[in-house]
């Protein structure tokens, strides 16, 4: 009898829990770039299933290149706070023979000719993040001869723009605070029509 995995993976793929005041590099672009709503934020949509599996098979091959080129130098948590927000990044690489360079690995179906706006804009966002020079945008490849990083891209440390994304997002964030504020006020006030009185003679 065949076991239908689906449910499982649908539970371990499902949008992570909203915390106030904390984005994710990943989403930065699309942020800033106006392709999320606060809404959309607040209440992310859930991803097909194609979608999930593709992020599955990329985790995948992220672990792979763990076991390759050296945990130690692998997924590494940066956390950069501005005014009231936290952005939180994490490098997939650090070359240690480059100590001015970071490298982020992209995944896909197909073999790319170069790297996507939004890959080059993270990779930029980790240089100040992470006060490294050079950012390095790689695809994991495999052929008949084995596998090989194919460079996709290269970002330069921009600390002025860096400044100028974050308050972008700090705006964008001023909204995201607008709507949770009306949503618990409006929950307050369904929990208090709701409070039942009894007279008692």
């Amino acid at each position: 009898m065949d076991i239908n995995l689906t449910p499982k993976l649908k539970e371990k793929m499902k949008p992570r829990v909203r915390i106030r005041g904390r984005y994710n590099s990943s989403e930065m672009y699309f942020i800033t770039h106006g392709k999320v709503t606060p809404e959309q934020w607040i209440n992310p949509s859930e991803k097909t299933v194609k979608e999930m599996l593709r992020m599955w098979s990329g985790t995948g091959m992220h672990n792979q290149l763990e076991g390759l080129l050296g945990k130690e130098n692998c997924e590494t948590k940066m956390e950069s706070t501005y005014k009231d927000i936290t952005l939180v990044g994490i490098v997939d690489y650090f070359p240690p023979d480059d100590p001015d360079s970071l490298w982020e690995f992209k995944t896909s179906e197909h073999t790319m000719a170069s790297a996507k706006p939004w890959h080059e804009y993270q990779v930029k966002l980790y240089c100040s993040m992470f006060r490294k020079e050079n950012g390095m945008v790689y695809q994991p490849v495999q052929d008949e001869d084995g596998i090989y990083l194919k460079h996709l891209g290269t970002v330069k440390c921009n600390d002025g723009w860096f400044m100028e994304e974050l308050e972008k997002l700090y705006q964008f964030h001023l909204k995201v605070e607008e709507l949770w504020e009306n949503k618990l006020k409006k929950k307050h006030e369904n929990a208090k029509g709701k409070v039942g009185t009894q007279k008692v003679s």
